[in-house]
């Protein structure tokens, strides 16, 4: 094998992956996939999109090795192929957060409501909800939370946080998360509940930044 061959030949599988995460919809699917697998049908609730259309995008990254599926009776569930994904995953958002400016813009108009929405960090009420200061309720839906928490959270899908209420204490802080800084379950969950009179925060990171900061294994 000549040199320009090698390159050609190792360039070309290179390129797979970054062709698989052209599309905004496959990083979407990528991005709801590293919360716990997931039905196509699921998938297609999640992202709207055809149950078709979201098959063809599935197909896509699976011929780039960046998910595999599973069968459970009639089931199929598809999961990332490997954890290290979530890594790129994040270092590309943190790539794209840097050099587009509007990226940062958006969130705090979208998700941040215009900075109405009281956000917090991990190191900073990680204390308060240790010492039982603060109560940790994840809203992402029930299946999420089966396949991996924070620990001590407390699971309140979105869905039906109202009918949850009366287990929350008002004389705590509430902290929400979701899927992290992009999701706007917590969001919507720290207006609801502040709307009723308690004192609710919206956490940035969600399971995956609390694992790789390495607070949970």
């Amino acid at each position: 094998m000549e040199p320009r061959d090698f390159k050609d030949l190792v360039y070309g599988q290179f390129s797979r992956i970054s062709k698989a995460l052209s599309s905004p919809r496959r990083f979407e699917l990528l991005d709801y996939l590293s919360q716990c697998p997931k039905t196509v049908e699921n998938l297609s609730k999640e992202t709207k999109m055809s149950v078709a259309n979201t098959s063809k995008h599935l197909q896509a990254l699976l011929e780039a090795k960046l998910v595999k599926y599973s069968k459970d009776k009639n089931y199929v569930y598809y999961s990332l192929s490997d954890d290290k994904i979530v890594e790129v995953l994040y270092s590309i958002k943190n790539l794209a957060e840097m050099q587009f400016t509007d990226i940062t813009h958006w969130k705090k108009v979208y998700i941040g409501r215009g900075e109405t929405i009281r956000t917090v960090r991990l190191t900073e009420v990680l204390d308060e909800i240790n010492d039982g200061e603060a109560v940790l309720i994840d809203v992402r839906p029930e299946n999420e939370y089966e396949n991996e928490h924070i620990s001590g959270a407390i699971s309140m899908p979105i869905q039906n946080l109202e009918g949850h209420l009366s287990s929350l204490p008002k004389d705590k802080k509430i902290i929400a998360y979701c899927r992290g800084p992009y999701c706007l379950f917590a969001t919507q969950a720290v207006e609801t509940l502040n709307s009723l009179g308690y004192e609710a925060y919206r956490m940035e990171e969600g399971v995956n930044e609390w694992k790789k900061a390495e607070y949970i294994h």
